[in-house]
């Protein structure tokens, strides 16, 4: 009979967080809140404002109050906080004026994750966080609790084995062999650091959380420049100072988006534990650690950017059950950053053994690209009436009354008849243009989607200038649907909807024939399966 380990935490009692998490957790939402809201605060004036109608010692007081006040409910919370295992069950308790007890059963875990931010580690203290089969909202979180204890809840709640399974069997357990050691998958270089935070999605989030300081920089400029003489290594004319601004807010975007790939994956390990679980670590000051179950996974996806596709770089992204979809919710996944392409397939080849990726795309029929090319050049339409009403308005509200002067000097100046000749000419090259650009676009968005059958896996991509590239069993599917509009009918055409427990993947313009008989395959190939309940066929 195995003996247990003296130096592992006993979890079946009642367990409370460390005190030191509660101030440290305190500190950083107090931070957290501050950063949230200190551009819109600073950019409208409203804190120099409020400090001298109400006054700096009232402002302090205030504030002395409202910590004093976070202290106690800080105090409150931990009190009330409490958790414990029995067997393979998780029991927390928690609330503050409403009680509430969750249960999570090992069976049922899908994704554990460690969190040890930079002011946390000189107290050896950690955030743990589990995940089930519902998803994000079913995320259940221990704020603050020693490394110890977060690592004895990760090897109690594994779903392979059970503390139950190990109560009932000691013999057989103690005969079982040790685990093998983990086996290291991929290690990211710094060049493919840099390469990541170029390539990756980092910089649209880092522009809209810039944006509420743009309206006070131009402001700014514009009290300040007509005050202040120009260095000399500006230029002169106005379209090279613009292009100059410009250059320098790509490139501080860029760096500010390589330093936001640093401070998340830098030395980024990815772990294979047991064949069944995968375990990555990454962070600069605030370490994580993420650990997959592969039986839990639906989707992996292999996304590259525009600019991605042009440095030859991309990263997967790994979907299990109640997983949502998005930008901000991919940045809660199972990422694999900085990846070649040959790194991408022998990864996806690891997440979905005996895929390859290597067999060629089919694409879907050019009427989509018909399609594609009218729902665009109506969009464009609309942009561009939209936007000339807008500018029609300035113009009539004098918004531009000196603009408005010039131009009609301009009109009056030419020859009579003239004018509307010019206006025709403006209005057939800007509408060739629009006709033109929804060409492009519709070009590009047909070429970018194809699919694939591999073996038991579906291969579908999607995209414009940067594509992403949907991996997938057969046995992930929960229902396929085959949907026909009038046009589709009379076209002899269908579209395939392949929903699945994240979402749903579509196929459009397939022949009809085509896309039944894949139907039925991805059908019988569920079946033939026999390791998920078999899908229906709407």
């Amino acid at each position: 009979m195995t003996q247990p380990d003296p130096d592992a935490p006993a979890l079946e009692g009642w367990q409370r967080l460390s005190p030191w998490a509660m101030g440290l957790l305190l500190i950083s939402g107090g931070a957290s809140l501050l950063r949230q809201h200190l551009p819109l605060v600073a950019g409208a004036g409203a804190g120099l404002a409020m400090v001298e109608r109400i006054g700096l010692r009232e402002m302090a007081l205030g504030g002395a109050l409202l910590l004093g006040a976070a202290l106690l409910l800080s105090l409150a919370y931990y009190r009330r906080f409490r958790f414990r295992l029995d067997g393979d069950l998780l029991i927390i308790c928690r609330g503050l004026l409403e009680r509430r007890e969750f249960k999570v059963a090992a069976e049922h875990v899908q994704q554990v994750e460690i969190h040890q931010p930079f002011y946390m580690r000189p107290f050896g203290l950690v955030q743990w966080q589990v995940e089930t089969r519902a998803g994000e909202a079913s995320r259940i979180a221990l704020p603050g609790i020693r490394r110890d204890v977060a690592e004895a809840l990760d090897r109690r709640l594994r779903p392979a084995g059970g503390v139950a399974k190990a109560a009932s069997e000691p013999d057989e357990a103690a005969a079982e062999p040790a685990r093998p050691a983990p086996r290291l998958r991929y290690r990211i270089t710094p060049g493919a650091l840099v390469l990541h935070g170029l390539a990756s999605r980092s910089v649209y989030v880092i522009a809209a959380m810039l944006s509420p300081l743009v309206r006070p920089l131009e402001r700014w400029l514009h009290e300040t420049l007509p005050q202040t003489t120009p260095p000399a290594w500006l230029p002169t004319s106005a379209p090279a100072a613009v292009a100059l601004g410009m250059a320098a807010l790509l490139s501080g975007l860029a760096l500010l988006s390589v330093l936001a790939a640093w401070w998340r994956f830098h030395g980024y390990l990815l772990h294979d534990d047991d064949g069944e679980r995968q375990r990555q670590v990454s962070g600069l000051f605030n370490r994580r650690e993420q650990v997959l179950m592969l039986s839990r996974l639906q989707v992996v996806e292999w996304v590259q950017t525009g600019l991605g596709r042009l440095l030859r770089r991309g990263y997967l992204v790994c979907h299990q059950f109640g997983a949502a979809g998005g930008a901000e919710a991919e940045a809660r996944r199972f990422v694999v950053p900085g990846l070649g392409l040959a790194d991408g397939r022998r990864l996806a080849g690891v997440f979905w053994p005996g895929l390859t990726m290597a067999t060629p795309l089919a694409r879907v029929e050019p009427l989509y690209r018909r399609v594609l090319f009218l729902r665009m050049l109506l969009a464009l339409l609309a942009a561009a009436l939209v936007g000339a009403w807008l500018l029609g308005s300035a113009v009539m509200n004098g918004e531009s009354a000196g603009d408005a002067a010039s131009g009609g000097q301009a009109l009056r100046s030419l020859a009579p008849g003239e004018g509307p000749g010019a206006l025709s000419a403006v209005f057939l090259v800007g509408l060739g243009g629009l006709i033109a650009l929804a060409a492009l676009l519709a070009q590009l968005r047909w070429c970018a989607l194809g699919w694939a059958r591999e073996g038991e896996y579906l291969i579908v991509r999607q995209g414009l200038l940067g594509q992403r590239t949907r991996l997938f069993p057969t046995g992930s599917l929960v229902a396929v649907e085959v949907q026909q509009s009038w046009l589709q009918r009379r076209r002899g055409v269908a579209t395939l909807h392949l929903h699945l427990a994240n979402g749903p993947v579509t196929l459009p313009y397939l022949r009809a024939e085509r896309a039944d008989a894949l139907a039925n395959r991805l059908l019988a190939g569920v079946e033939a399966e026999g390791s998920a309940p078999a899908p229906s066929l709407r």
